[in-house]
């Protein structure tokens, strides 16, 4: 490359590089995933808008890419600009930081146009944790930095603060499918990002967002409710219905939209959330406890919803175990699996649970599973062990129906307990009736029957304490308030004096 090109070349084509951050992020792209129109749209937008700015893109969208490549372009302009990187763990912002040194290592177009910036590697700081181009001044923070949000950063400061997908999912250990980020996760996001302000160094210092719509409450949401901040909000289609981008086509689109359903396609693709208020089950409903806070009364139930049919292929639908401790206060789900299993691995797993939390009483649906009862009992006596099987039956109503009727009330009045980080249950309930799926509160609603929310006990009221420094009234003061108050003409009285004089 460099003997095709003369100096003079060289240093205009670096002048047009450091000028246009569209242009350099186009050199460093591979040109399969680059987007010429849709791209050089959206790296205009983060060089030219307002210091505080948000981009909204699809998953796969090239987001995190862009984003780094920006902090390097800002970095490569001044080499003594310090920039963090963060994302939902210190793992995945390390590899953005990994991605940049990359490029500064090897990259052939770097090393052609910013020579001077390429370190001595062994000279300087430079790891997936702290990375410094070659910079005249050495600072205590390095060029590049990474973090998970929930790092301890304290004694740094930053010109550029990158706050990467800090609310993604997490894949299920056991199926390998992404479970949706829970309300504490989003939370946790919420409340690392208004830390972020005291770590800029410059008043006018830059704090960048780039995120998925996972929820309605989510950082994006909060971020649009309550700070002024430049946003970037571009579904997978442009307003004429055509792709946005080229890797994705219609018939891709369509393919996404049919394996994941169409509520996660509208949340991940289009940046449409439904809104909290429209759910079934609105997480602002959703209460929680620590294991240290199960109290003692009350009994188990473990409850089954077997798969159709449930051969433990990988084809076959889930099967879903929860077990619930039921008490005065309301009811506490103490685990749950999720799980493709035969009827024998399903039957183990369920005592299995059973005896780790001490039940002994199990519920399983026989509508179209009547062998699995005698399968239980069978598996019983081979145990030695006695357990009371308990067999229901689905009436008419649908399971939507059934879902919706037992489970809601039960969450709204505040009497369902979940334990921090069951995201897979979380994820059911905040997209229903649209998930993909509905097993484990379906699960869920077997534990309820017909017991309704004011059988359960309430929280005593406790009345707030008086502000000190006040002073507090008599009753009898209160009463001889509300007798003067009563003196006073009624409209009809003032219009009849007044008429008389």
């Amino acid at each position: 490359m460099s003997s095709q090109m003369t100096t003079q070349e060289v240093k205009r084509t670096r002048e047009w590089l450091l000028d246009d951050f569209s242009y350099f992020a186009q050199l460093l792209t591979d040109p399969a995933f680059f987007d010429v129109i849709f791209h050089t749209d959206l790296c205009r937008f983060l060089q030219h808008s307002k210091k505080d700015k948000m981009v909204v893109l699809p998953r796969t969208y090239l987001k995190t890419t862009m984003a780094s490549l920006y902090g390097l372009w800002r970095a490569t302009k001044d080499p003594s600009k310090r920039i963090l990187f963060t994302s939902n763990t210190t793992p995945n912002a390390a590899k953005t930081v990994r991605s940049i040194r990359s490029i500064v290592e090897q990259n052939p177009f770097y090393h052609l146009f910013f020579p001077e910036l390429v370190p001595v590697f062994s000279k300087v700081r430079w790891s997936d944790s702290c990375a410094c181009l070659a910079r005249p001044v050495d600072y205590p923070e390095g060029t590049f930095e990474s973090a998970g949000i929930g790092s301890n950063i304290i004694r740094r400061h930053y010109n550029l603060i990158f706050e990467d997908d800090t609310v993604a999912p997490k894949k299920d250990e056991l199926t390998g499918e992404e479970a949706m980020p829970s309300k504490d996760d989003i939370e946790k996001a919420i409340g690392f990002h208004k830390l972020t302000i005291p770590l800029l160094i410059e008043e006018d210092d830059e704090r960048i967002i780039t995120a998925t719509r996972w929820a309605s409450y989510d950082l994006i949401n909060y971020v649009s409710e309550n700070e002024k901040f430049d946003t970037y909000n571009r579904p997978c289609h442009k307003e004429d219905g055509t792709p946005l981008y080229k890797r994705f086509s219609q018939e891709r689109l369509d393919l996404i939209r049919a394996g994941m359903g169409v509520y996660m396609f509208s949340m991940l693709y289009e940046n449409k959330p439904l809104s909290k208020e429209f759910m079934a089950f609105n997480p602002d409903f959703f209460k929680y406890y620590e294991e240290g806070e199960l109290p003692e009364d009350g009994d188990g139930l473990v409850t089954v919803d077997p798969a159709d049919p449930p051969t433990g292929k990988a084809s076959q639908d889930y099967s879903a175990i929860i077990s619930v401790k039921h008490t005065k206060r309301g009811l506490y789900v103490r685990r749950y699996k999720h799980i493709r299993v035969s009827d024998k691995q399903m039957i183990d797993e369920t005592f299995d649970m059973a005896d780790m939390d001490g039940y002994s009483k199990i519920r399983i649906e026989v509508n179209r599973y009547a062998h699995l009862a005698a399968a239980f009992r069978e598996e019983m006596k081979k145990r030695n062990k006695y357990y009371a099987i308990d067999e229901v039956k689905a009436k008419r109503i649908n399971k939507e129906a059934r879902i919706k009727n037992r489970l809601s009330p039960l969450f709204e009045n505040g009497v369902i307990y979940l334990k921090r980080g069951m995201r897979e249950l979380e994820a059911e309930l905040t997209t229903f009736p649209y998930g993909r799926h509905d097993d484990l509160i379906d699960a869920l609603s077997w534990q309820v029957g017909d017991r309704t929310s004011t059988e359960y006990e309430k929280e005593p009221y406790k009345r707030p304490a008086l502000p000190t420094g006040r002073r507090v009234f008599t009753l009898d003061e209160i009463r001889q308030s509300c007798r003067q108050r009563s003196r006073t003409p009624y409209p009809f009285q003032r219009q009849m004096e007044m008429a008389s004089v």
